[in-house]
């Protein structure tokens, strides 16, 4: 059976025990990147260093989203894993000298960030939107690990 070379799916990255930063993982033709969305949890200084670290020009003024936190190819990732206290609703990922960690599943204390889809072809997401959907994150959670473990 042969895998499509394109998927993407909801994903928050995790910072530290409470923060969080919305936004899509993406993998198209061999090449991995993430989609911040909106500020999530973070803090303005907070977001602005890790844009430094993965070497994403940010000023100030330039808060204007979406931004792509990085995009790496696939056969420079050193490992994908999703630990068993994940549920596999998320994972952990390396590449270079980054480490990351995902979730699948909205954290608790975040809501879903508004924006079109042009997949889907409609409004995503938003205030109100409370439901949070653990199925649909460990069926992410699976996909992922399918497309980014290494043998």
């Amino acid at each position: 059976m042969q895998t499509p070379n394109t998927f993407s799916s909801k994903a928050w990255l995790l910072d530290g025990p409470v923060h969080s930063l919305p936004g899509i993982l993406h993998l198209e033709d061999g090449t991995l990147s993430y989609l911040i969305l909106e500020q999530g949890t973070f803090s303005e200084t907070r977001l602005k260093e890790l844009l430094e670290t993965h070497g994403t020009n940010s000023s100030e003024s330039d808060s204007i989203f979406p931004i792509q936190l990085f995009s790496v190819t696939l056969d420079t990732i050193n490992r994908f894993h999703i630990p068993w206290y994940y549920f596999g609703a998320g994972g952990k990922l390396s590449f270079a000298k980054h480490q990351l960690r995902f979730s699948f599943v909205k954290p608790q204390n975040t809501v879903e960030p508004t924006y079109y889809s042009e997949s889907f072809m409609e409004w995503r997401g938003g205030k109100g939107q409370e439901e949070v959907n653990i199925l649909e994150g460990k069926a992410s959670g699976k996909r992922w690990k399918a497309l980014l473990a290494k043998p």
